[in-house]
This record gives structure tokens, C-alpha cells and sequence, in this order.
């Protein structure tokens, strides 16, 4: 987990260690367009507020 100005960012890894999920899964939940992922720099990354959107199936 990253804090990026005070707003807390996940990775494909942390998703892998947080749901026992593999790496390929957790990198197609974040290129979905629901997700909400955002690439910084060369990391793609995923905010709290759309990891939770995305679990309870919100639209943004």
C-alpha cells in the first residue's frame, strides 16, 4: 500500500496478498474500467474509495 497525498493506493501485489488472489486476477480487476485504476508513473495502482466501489459493484 502506497499514500499518495494522503490518499491510500494499492497494487496488483497488495490485492494478491489481501484477497489470495492471483496476479493475473488481480491486474484483470484493475484494467477493468470499473475498477477505477489509474497508472502513476509506471505502477498501476488502485484508491481505497474505487477498490471499495468496485467490491460493492457501484457504478462511478
Amino acid at each position: 500500500m502506497e499514500n499518495l497525498a494522503g490518499i491510500k493506493m494499492f497494487s496488483a501485489n497488495d490485492l494478491c496478498k489481501g484477497f489470495h488472489i492471483a496476479k493475473e486476477t488481480a491486474y484483470a480487476i484493475m484494467k477493468s474500467k470499473e475498477s477505477g485504476a489509474r497508472y502513476i508513473g509506471r505502477k498501476l495502482l488502485i484508491s481505497e474509495d474505487n477498490l471499495k466501489r468496485y467490491l460493492n459493484n457501484e457504478r462511478n
